[in-house]
């Protein structure tokens, strides 16, 4: 299933930012927690098949790191 989807990204995804990321997870190889934020955004706006923008979506707990989040504010520790 990994092969089939990994062809499908290659294919049909857009070259952004988590592409290889997701790339690498799918082979089964480690990534760091960038490469897995940026993995999952790339995997949650369905590679980024509407272009390379704000996925919007302020309440995900990955959205500040989101790598093409517009306001790209990081949240201060408490």
């Amino acid at each position: 299933m990994e092969m089939k989807q990994i062809k499908n990204i290659q294919q049909n995804g857009k070259k952004a930012q988590g592409q290889k990321e997701l790339i690498k997870h799918l082979e089964g190889r480690r990534l760091t927690l960038k490469q897995a934020v940026l993995a999952r955004c790339y995997d949650c706006t369905c590679h980024f098949a509407d272009g390379k923008q704000d996925c919007r979506i302020p309440k995900c707990p990955l959205y500040p790191f989101m790598a093409y989040n517009e306001s790209r504010t990081m949240r201060k520790n408490s």
